[in-house]
C-alpha cells in the first residue's frame, strides 16, 4: 500500500481531478493556471508527507521510495515527489474506468464473455485487447518547449499537441484487423495505452493485475451478461469514463 490515509481522500480526489485535466485539450488551454496550481499544492503536500514519513518509516510504498532515495538508487528529490504524485493521483478513476469499458465491450460480445468463463487463463490477453481497443486515455497532451519540425510541419514553442494512443492502437500496419475486438487474437504489437519509454505508466503492472483478477472472476460469477440499455459515455478528453453502464446478468 502507499501509506495514504483515508482522511486525505477528498483532497487527493480534488487534486487528481485537476491534474488529470492535463490530458484535456480544452482545459489545458483554458484552465492551465488552475491545473498548475493543483500540481503546486500537491507538491507542497508531498514534500511534507515525505519529510514526516522519513522520520516514521513503515512498510508502505512511500517508505520504500524514501529508502531508495537515501540508501540505494539515489532518486533525486524531484523524481521522488513525482513518483508519489503519479502513484497517488494516477490511481484515481483509471483502472475502474478501463475495467468498465472492458465489461461493456464483453457484454457486446457475449461469445467472448463465455470464452473467458470457460478459459479464465485468457484474462491477460483480454486485458491487453481492451487496452488496445478502447484506451481510457485516448489522447495525451504535450506542450512544445522549443520549436520543432516533424514531417515538414513546424510546431512553434508553446504549441499544445495531442498524441493519440487510440490511433496508434488501431493502426493497420501494427495490428491485423485492428477494428475487430477479439480477446483470442494474437497481436504482434503491444498497445500504447500506457505510453512508452521514460513516460511509461508507473502503475501499468498493477492496473493489469487488477483487471486480470476481475476478468478471471466475473464471467464465472455472473454468468450470462448483456447490456440493459444504452451506456452513457463521458468525454474522450482526459480520463474517458462511462457515466452509466446498465447491465443485466444471470
Amino acid at each position: 500500500m502507499t501509506g495514504a490515509e483515508l482522511s486525505w481522500a477528498l483532497r487527493l480526489h480534488d487534486w487528481s481531478n485537476w491534474i488529470q485535466r492535463q490530458f484535456d485539450t480544452a482545459d489545458l488551454m483554458e484552465q492551465r493556471d488552475r491545473i498548475e496550481q493543483a500540481v503546486v499544492e500537491f507538491y507542497e503536500f508531498a514534500h511534507d508527507l515525505l519529510e514526516r514519513r522519513r522520520h516514521n518509516v513503515g512498510d508502505d510504498l512511500i517508505s520504500t521510495l524514501i529508502a531508495a532515495r537515501y540508501e540505494g538508487d539515489r532518486l533525486s528529490d524531484t523524481e521522488l515527489v513525482n513518483l508519489v504524485l503519479n502513484v497517488l493521483v494516477g490511481g484515481v478513476d483509471t483502472t475502474q474506468s478501463q475495467l468498465a469499458h472492458t465489461v461493456r465491450l464483453l457484454a457486446q460480445h457475449p461469445d467472448q464473455w463465455q470464452v473467458l468463463a470457460d478459459q479464465p487463463e485468457l484474462a491477460s490477453r483480454a486485458v491487453d485487447e481492451a487496452l488496445r481497443y478502447e484506451p481510457i486515455t485516448p489522447f495525451t497532451a504535450r506542450i512544445v518547449l522549443e520549436e520543432i519540425e516533424y514531417r515538414d510541419v513546424t510546431f512553434p514553442a508553446g504549441t499544445i499537441i495531442m498524441v493519440s494512443a487510440w490511433n496508434a492502437n488501431h493502426d493497420g500496419v501494427a495490428y491485423e484487423q485492428p477494428e475487430r475486438f477479439d480477446i483470442a487474437a494474437e497481436r504482434a504489437a503491444k498497445p500504447l495505452t500506457f505510453g512508452a519509454g521514460i513516460h511509461y505508466c508507473l502503475g501499468a503492472n498493477l492496473a493489469r493485475a487488477e483487471m486480470q483478477e476481475a476478468l478471471a472472476y466475473l464471467p464465472r460469477r455472473l454468468g450470462l451478461i448483456e447490456l440493459d440499455g444504452e451506456p452513457e459515455f463521458g468525454s474522450v478528453n482526459g480520463i474517458y469514463q462511462l457515466e452509466r453502464l446498465p447491465l443485466r446478468f444471470g
